[in-house]
């Protein structure tokens, strides 16, 4: 029993496995940052509100004893005009096996987004 709790707890979350999970808590995460926009605003929300990942890196060895992997994404669900959207960093729990989010900012368009259409 012993032997088969360290081989499970050795062994870490497959990369897709962690990928679609990333998935999972990015579209829930959309779905609340737009309930949390105000009736006031809503006239600037885009008709197709979305994210995209900015940042994905999985770690190995000894680095990855407490978090598997890192994510940054960029969630864009204001008209451009306003260049405004919101940015969450996240970490793959190994433990638990699900993404802890640990920053959240309102900020302006990352630079390298400037400019893009709109989806």
């Amino acid at each position: 029993m012993a032997v088969m709790a360290v081989l499970v707890i050795g062994c870490g979350t497959s990369p897709e496995t962690m990928k679609k999970r990333l998935e999972e808590i990015a579209k829930s995460d959309l779905k609340d940052i737009l309930l949390e926009v105000p009736e006031s605003a809503k006239s600037a929300k885009l008709a197709k509100p979305y994210y995209v990942v900015d940042e994905y890196e999985e770690f190995s060895g000894d680095t990855a004893r407490v978090y598997e992997a890192r994510a940054v994404l960029v969630f864009f669900y204001l008209d451009p005009e306003l260049n405004l959207c919101q940015v969450r960093k996240y970490r793959f729990k190994r433990s638990s096996g699900v993404w802890d989010r640990y920053d959240v900012q309102l900020r302006h368009f990352p630079k390298k987004y400037l400019g893009i259409a709109v989806e």
